[in-house]
């Protein structure tokens, strides 16, 4: 009877983040509608996107690891094993060690940021490149936020308390949005990069109110003798190895867009949008919503109730996104048409964008599936094997994608294809290695 109020729990919670994840995504079109047809697939999107790659990296190294592998599993076991109001010293903890190592990552690529872009923009020109990096010291800021949101949101999902969390990313949007529309007149180009600040205060603090509800205080705690703390650290090693490969996978595919020509940085940003609304909206949610339940249930010595609820996720994320994935197939020219072909942006953009995206959706099925598996594994307070995983199949995706662009000569659609085929890898490898683990315990 637990065991079934529990799935009625997860699946309510999974429809709550699906919902508020589509809102985002609809809001997300509505920004790049209104990105594309202001700016078209030129200069100006290819420096804004390309301005994420610093910023996304340090949060991939600092953070995203950190509050996926480690601190929610840490953090539920202090809220249900530890005296009452441990969890609480230890995410005060957790949280300034992480402020402050961001903020020296952040200051040190503030101040490299003329030769990273150099290096990872090849084929900007001069003038290119010093507009890049006036966004990138701009949206440094950035992930600075999201890292005492990120916490937050983390105390949010080990109470099961969603609605906040989930609404936080429509929010971001909305922020991006206000820059495009209200502070590009005022400032130019860079007030894109002035919308992405806004809307990452926007996404903290509609969620530090959730959590101060919650018996969520501040304390200026700085200690390593916490051994909550010191777990945290550990656990999150691997998962970090693996979000920077695949950071670095991301930056190399960009790099290699440059070189294809003006727009494809944008194109290429767009067409991983889109392909990426069906995982979001089905993968991500349903990962996001059982992993607290699936750590919970890994503290059982019976892994049979783990594997059968693992079991109910997969197979009913493989009846939504298969089907989904046809029609998105073969109407992909006619969703492009309608939702982004307005202002700058027009009918030979759409049917690059078709083209690359085509090549996005053959693995969508792979990519939705991931986050469950790899999230099963951390529930079982495994880290390392889907990081070694992830690592290999992003290699095999960087081989794919250069000698498919460089060689071949593919084009855009030689990238969309090399993920398509590195995310099947992935999921197969992970498919594998999870149910041998399993089998043996």
């Amino acid at each position: 009877m637990i065991a079934y109020l529990k799935s009625h729990a997860l699946l309510r919670a999974g429809l709550l983040l699906a919902f508020f994840n589509l809102l985002s995504r609809v809001v997300g079109l509505v920004r790049d509608r209104i990105l594309v047809g202001r700016f078209g697939a030129g200069d100006v999107l290819d420096v804004y996107y390309l301005a994420f790659n610093l910023p996304d990296f340090i949060f991939n190294l600092l953070v995203a690891g950190a509050l996926a592998a480690a601190f929610i599993p840490v953090f539920i076991e202090y809220k249900e094993k530890q005296q009452p109001g441990e969890e609480w010293r230890l995410a005060s903890n957790f949280l300034n060690f992480l402020f402050v190592a961001v903020a020296v990552v952040g200051a040190v690529m503030f101040f490299l940021a003329p030769w990273l872009i150099a290096l990872i923009a090849p084929g900007f020109s001069l003038a290119k490149q010093a507009d890049a990096v006036l966004f990138t010291r701009v949206m440094l800021l950035s992930p600075l936020i999201f890292a005492v949101s990120g916490v937050v949101g983390s105390i949010l999902q080990a109470f099961n308390r969603f609605l906040a969390f989930a609404l936080a990313p429509t929010i971001y949007n909305l922020g991006i949005i206000f820059g495009a529309l209200v502070l590009v007149p005022q400032f130019g180009p860079i007030g894109l990069a002035y919308g992405v600040v806004v809307g990452a205060l926007a996404h903290l603090l509609v969620q530090w109110g959730a959590a101060l509800r919650l018996g969520f205080a501040w304390r200026p705690i700085f200690t390593l003798a916490d051994n909550g703390l010191r777990r945290i650290f550990k656990l999150m090693i691997p998962r970090t190895l693996g979000l920077v490969a695949g950071q670095v996978n991301l930056i190399v595919l960009n790099a290699l867009a440059t070189t294809v020509g003006v727009g494809s940085v944008a194109l290429l940003t767009i067409a991983n949008n889109f392909q990426y609304l069906p995982i979001a909206l089905v993968g991500i949610s349903a990962a996001v919503a059982a992993f607290p339940t699936l750590s919970r249930d890994a503290l059982q010595q019976d892994r049979s109730i783990f594997i059968r609820r693992l079991n109910y996720i997969l197979k009913r994320l493989l009846w939504l996104i298969i089907p989904a994935s046809i029609v998105f197939y073969l109407l992909v020219d006619w969703i492009l048409r309608i939702l982004l072909q307005t202002g700058y942006f027009q009918a030979a953009d759409v049917t690059i964008l078709g083209q690359v995206l085509r090549m996005f959706i053959l693995g969508i099925w792979a990519q939705t599936l991931i986050p469950t598996l790899a999230r099963a594994f951390y529930a079982l307070q495994n880290t390392i094997t889907p990081v070694v995983i992830s690592i290999a199949s992003i290699a095999v995706n960087i081989g794919l994608a250069y000698y498919f662009v460089s060689v071949l000569g593919w084009e855009l659609s030689g990238l969309g294809l090399a993920f398509s085929m590195a995310g099947i890898l992935n999921v197969a490898l992970l498919w594998i290695f999870l149910w041998r683990k399993l089998r043996q315990s």
